[in-house]
């Protein structure tokens, strides 16, 4: 069986990996895009897109399994999907936070805006419309025979057990739901 996450970043990915790597189920996580580069060679070459890991049952913060979960989810039938997500203005001030501390305001590409349809918008609006977007796009996807395939999983309310009872096909044995790599907690700052 394959579990793919297809939220965001900020979204309690690291905490979900640790919840499935808990539980003995062989999980990966963004790494550096390692994960991301055998994916896109794989669609590149126009072969499954998890060829060669089969060994994986979980996979986190990849880009490519975000945005290809409709793929992953004609070529692997078996396959469930978590949507992780968290209050919408929590995760722009999370993500904000994030990027503040990780990008050089005056490195090239550090941009604090993004073009949509030739127009010039804070790169914050042009998260939240991202996310309105992918959000509808999953929940159109994700209807009649497909929503016994979709968990939506709320990082702030929900618990382990919430996942365990949408995978009933593997063990858990630790419910226990860690918030793991807090953007807050790494920078000392609250967060909303």
């Amino acid at each position: 069986m394959k579990v793919f996450q297809i939220g965001f970043n900020k979204c309690g990915t690291t905490s979900l990996y640790d919840f499935f790597n808990r539980n003995g189920h062989t999980s990966v996580h963004f790494d550096n895009g390692k994960w991301q580069s055998i994916v896109e060679s794989n669609l590149a070459e126009g072969k499954l897109l998890l060829d060669g890991l089969d060994f994986i049952t979980f996979f986190s913060d990849i880009t490519s399994i975000q945005y290809n979960y409709k793929t992953l989810a004609v070529q692997y039938p078996e396959s469930k999907f978590i949507y992780n997500i968290r209050n919408l203005d929590n995760w722009l001030a999370s993500k904000s936070l994030h990027r503040s501390r990780r990008v050089n305001p005056k490195k090239k590409g550090s941009k604090k805006y993004f073009y949509l349809y030739g127009s010039e918008i804070p790169i914050e609006q042009y998260w939240k419309i991202h996310w309105l977007i992918h959000r509808q796009a999953i929940e159109d996807y994700f209807i009649g025979v497909q929503s016994k395939r979709l968990l939506t999983f709320d990082i702030e309310k929900d618990t382990g057990e919430k996942i365990a009872n949408f995978l009933p096909e593997l063990k858990f044995d630790d419910l226990n739901f860690l918030h793991l790599n807090k953007t807050a907690d790494k920078y000392n700052k609250e967060l909303i």
